[in-house]
């Protein structure tokens, strides 16, 4: 697998692992489990009073904040195709970039990967990430990317979402896909993480890039984020 040098406001997986007694066990207040099979998309087949009282030396209302705190963009990518969408995102809208990753990669060839996803969704496996989000709970918006693998949500994202409570959150969802939509994802991400408030997503098709990255401005624009 791949791994990229980021700019200033990237955040680069650590070597810390989570295992799979953190998966089974907690830290996941507004998700829960779901779904099975998938379809990719980066590799070709495995397819969100103030009033007065009484005035003596009134003090400036404070502005109030476009949509809280701080953006993140986070992104699994196999290939490399949704994280060229991922940095474009966060170089337009000034959102810190972490890359999600398995502790132990997926394989470099194509057919021992989708293989092993096959299995992972065949057997329910969620396979462990590498590392947890740093501030996690200062993030108010999230845009979440990753391929459609068999038209569903690959299930390291489940692994994420299930480690990182997006209640309260919003959410842009965003990927790459070889012909699916980004419906199936959707709703994988509905039931997992069903307080979140799930904005309008992104498929941009991978045989378009890296022109279809032209997609990402008006897109960014309909969201009412930045």
């Amino acid at each position: 697998m791949r791994r990229s040098e980021l700019d200033r406001r990237t955040f680069v997986m650590g070597s810390f692992g989570f295992g799979m007694a953190v998966l089974g066990g907690g830290m996941l207040a507004g998700c829960v489990a779901a779904e099975e099979q998938v379809e990719e998309n980066e590799a070709p087949a495995p397819d969100e009073e103030g009033g007065p009282a009484e005035s003596v030396a009134s003090e400036p209302e404070p502005e109030p904040a476009a949509h809280g705190g701080r953006a993140l963009v986070a992104v699994f990518s196999y290939s490399g195709n949704t994280f060229s969408v991922a940095e474009r995102i966060a170089e337009a809208t000034g959102a810190d970039l972490f890359r999600i990753e398995t502790t132990d990669a997926y394989p470099d060839d194509y057919d021992a990967m989708t293989s092993q996803v096959r299995r992972e969704q065949d057997e329910g496996y969620l396979p462990p990430i590498a590392a947890a989000v740093p501030d996690w709970d200062a993030y108010d918006a999230v845009y979440l990317g990753n391929p459609i693998w068999w038209g569903r949500l690959p299930h390291v994202m489940r692994s994420f979402l299930l480690q990182h409570d997006l209640a309260g959150k919003a959410v842009a969802p965003f990927c790459t896909s070889g012909g699916s939509g980004i419906d199936g994802a959707l709703a994988d991400i509905r039931d997992l993480c069903p307080g979140a408030n799930l904005l309008d997503g992104l498929t941009v098709e991978r045989s378009a890039l890296p022109d279809a990255l032209d997609q990402v401005a008006p897109w960014i624009e309909g969201l009412g984020l930045a």
